[in-house]
């Protein structure tokens, strides 16, 4: 996956289960070992066995085009089980001028 600065991707992450049996979770995004944002599972939308979350440009803006983007779910389930997901890398795309663009 590559994600561009700036930009407000919906990055959706395929489970091997269906998604009525989460109670609750969370997404979250890190480089270099530093969480950069959080997402939780009202910011979600799950179906089926999906689930898909969109990040903002403020969000995108926070990664460095230098570094791998780590990705991971955490899970509480209906029974009380927590479970995660392994970390998923990704790429991010540099753009040319930093900063949000206005989408009023």
């Amino acid at each position: 996956m590559a994600t561009i600065r700036g930009t407000t991707p919906t990055v959706t992450f395929s489970l091997p289960f269906d998604v009525s049996t989460i109670r609750n979770c969370e997404v979250y995004f890190a480089q270099n070992d530093e969480l950069l944002v959080t997402k939780a599972m009202e910011d979600c939308v799950l179906e089926d066995r999906t689930l898909s979350v969109t990040l903002t440009q403020s969000d995108t803006l926070q990664f460095d085009d230098d570094a791998k983007l780590e990705m991971q779910i955490r899970f509480v389930f209906t029974n009380g089980a927590v479970d995660a997901t392994q970390i998923i890398k990704g790429k991010i795309g540099r753009i040319l001028k930093d900063g949000e663009i206005d989408v009023d």
